[in-house]
């Protein structure tokens, strides 16, 4: 047990010796964090470490993650885009179908002419038509054709770019919750270090008081 502890000792001080910020903290570190710290310092692959550069870390794999994060958004609102223009296109397709085929059959002309009901739903069908074409002019439609290529584009964003946004959000989220850990540990320790330095400070403090107090002692001259 002495020795693995031994062990771990010489390990803490290793690891620390590469953050100044720590001064004598590295006593403070436990061994998990001088581990987390161990394996920052070889991925970084840079031999001394302050909290400002971790800080600076921390920002740039957050401007990154929320860069990524927006063109996602992006993709993710294009896809909704495409994807409800085609079910427009698709109801609209539907109507005109059910208005050319009432007008090329000449009976139901007929009972357009001599029934209310049929000659209204007949009109219902012609402004969901007239509706239909303006929903699409605004949604940016601009054919069949267009469209179609609009679909085989997001079809390529998401077998290709979708996958690579999400591996580099995950890749991203994973180092910034890294270095927060090894920021909190840094910080941890120096804590530590602090509250052990004014513990001594009050220690001394009482003991010059105790001794003060022997030295002089009672006050017989009353």
């Amino acid at each position: 047990m002495q020795a693995e502890e031994a062990i771990k000792q010489a390990k803490i001080r290793e690891i620390s010796s590469y953050y100044p910020d720590l001064k004598t903290a590295g006593k403070y570190l436990t061994y998990s964090n001088a581990l987390k710290l161990e394996q920052y310092h070889e991925t970084a692959q840079q031999n001394q470490f302050r909290l400002s550069n971790i800080k600076q870390s921390l920002d740039a794999n957050q401007k990154k993650l929320d860069e990524f994060k927006k063109h996602q958004k992006i993709v993710r609102v294009e896809k909704e885009h495409v994807s409800t223009m085609s079910k427009e296109v698709e109801k609209l397709s539907s109507v005109e179908k059910k208005l050319d085929e009432l007008d090329r059959n000449p009976r139901e002309k007929a009972k357009r002419l001599v029934s209310k009901k049929v000659r209204q739903d007949y009109e219902e069908l012609q402004s969901e038509a007239k509706y239909g074409h303006e929903n699409l002019k605004e949604l940016g439609y601009k054919g069949q054709q267009d469209l179609q290529q609009q679909q085989s584009r997001m079809n390529t964003m998401e077998k290709t770019v979708v996958p690579w946004l999400e591996k580099e959000i995950k890749t991203h989220e994973s180092n910034i919750n890294a270095l927060d850990t090894i920021s909190n540990a840094i910080k941890q320790a120096t804590r530590s270090e602090e509250q052990a330095q004014q513990r001594h400070h009050l220690r001394r403090i009482r003991s010059t008081n105790i001794n003060r107090s022997k030295n002089h002692g009672p006050d017989l001259s009353r």
